[in-house]
């Protein structure tokens, strides 16, 4: 698989008592950095946005990484990179994992991004009155990310909650940023299941309105029947822990201390934070609406919940059309971010 790399441009952090955008900067580790590359699933999509705050705020290089983010059109690009070696780690969702323990192979996650799916079901204006609810999806086709993807599974587990097949709906990839709109505007899907900033850009303007808002715990359980769901987070291999677990507790620490930086920065502060070409295209003002439509989906520092991830594994089991016979408990791993959010108290 081949897959376009994409260079970030640095984000002008300097060592000492400066600021950048108003944020104080960081200090860098001294001396050579290690360098790695690391797939993530979407380009600067608010669900994978922890690697972004890592990135920008110089919080890799803190830990003494010089990380290289390459984006995917979905998260099972994302994962086939993952799982074939061509990166350590990942940006993507937990179900990668669950499909990987299916095959006998490990991949793990080692933090949480999100423990409500952060994704808004959007159709355009003129079709709002046509889904009221889960059940007018009969016959329609739902726009993805990528097949085999969270978003796939998730479309195919609402034909279920409403009591049709999965023969019952079609889906579509069309990834989850800027291509949505096109695919909604052209009539190739009735809805789309839209990764934010793009979503709400997209309902700001007028283009589109939103079905479903999975950002909420709510609508999460309303629709799909979880009141947590597991999401996008970071992932390795069990062979990657086994071999480098001081590199792997470094890049939890950076997607902690950045899980800490938007828990505890307003929308706009935040948005100020990030040069502007991590923003998507937004403006800072537009950005920062889009985070704070998605914040309410964001869980505890990386924390990942069991309840959670049986909740992921109920609907994959349903989308591979076969059951799970694997450790739950062993798609993740908790203590690097335990360590991480100590060092943090400390």
């Amino acid at each position: 698989m081949s897959l376009t790399r994409r260079n970030f441009i640095a984000a002008g952090a300097a060592a000492g008592a400066s600021t950048v955008f108003g944020v104080p900067t960081i200090v860098m580790a001294a001396g050579p950095k290690e360098k790695l590359t690391c797939a993530v699933g979407s380009e600067h999509a608010l669900v994978y946005l922890a690697w972004d705050v890592a990135k920008a705020l110089g919080y890799f290089d803190a830990e003494g990484l010089d990380v290289n983010l390459i984006y995917t059109k979905g998260g099972t690009e994302a994962g086939l990179a993952l799982m074939s070696g061509q990166v350590d780690y990942s940006g993507n969702a937990i179900d990668h994992a669950i499909a990987a323990a299916q095959q006998g192979k490990t991949l793990v996650m080692i933090s949480d991004f999100m423990n409500q799916p952060g994704l808004t079901m959007l159709t355009r204006p003129e079709n709002k009155a046509k889904f009221p609810n889960g059940a007018a999806l009969k016959g329609k086709t739902i726009g993805i990310t990528s097949v085999g993807s969270a978003t796939d599974v998730i479309a195919h587990w609402l034909a279920h909650r409403n009591g049709f097949s999965k023969e019952d709906i079609k889906t579509v990839g069309v990834g989850g940023g800027a291509t949505v709109m096109a695919a909604l505007q052209s009539g190739q899907v009735d809805v789309a299941l839209a990764n934010d900033p793009y979503a709400t850009l997209l309902i700001k303007q007028n283009r589109a309105v939103a079905v479903a808002e999975f950002t909420r715990a709510k609508v999460t359980r309303e629709w799909l029947g979880f009141s947590q769901y597991t999401f996008t987070g970071a992932l390795t291999r069990g062979d990657v822990i086994a071999k480098y677990p001081e590199r792997t507790q470094k890049i939890v620490n950076a997607l902690t201390r950045a899980m800490k930086t938007m828990e505890t920065y307003s929308a706009q502060k935040l948005a100020n934070a990030l040069p502007d070409e991590y923003r998507g295209g937004a403006s800072v003002d537009d950005w920062a609406a889009s985070f704070s439509h998605s914040r309410p989906a964001y869980g505890p520092l990386g924390r990942i919940a069991i309840d959670g991830v049986r909740a992921v594994v109920e609907t994959n089991e349903f989308f591979l059309g076969k059951k799970f016979t694997a450790d739950p408990n062993k798609l993740f791993d908790n203590s690097f971010v335990e360590k991480a959010i100590k060092a943090l108290k400390g």
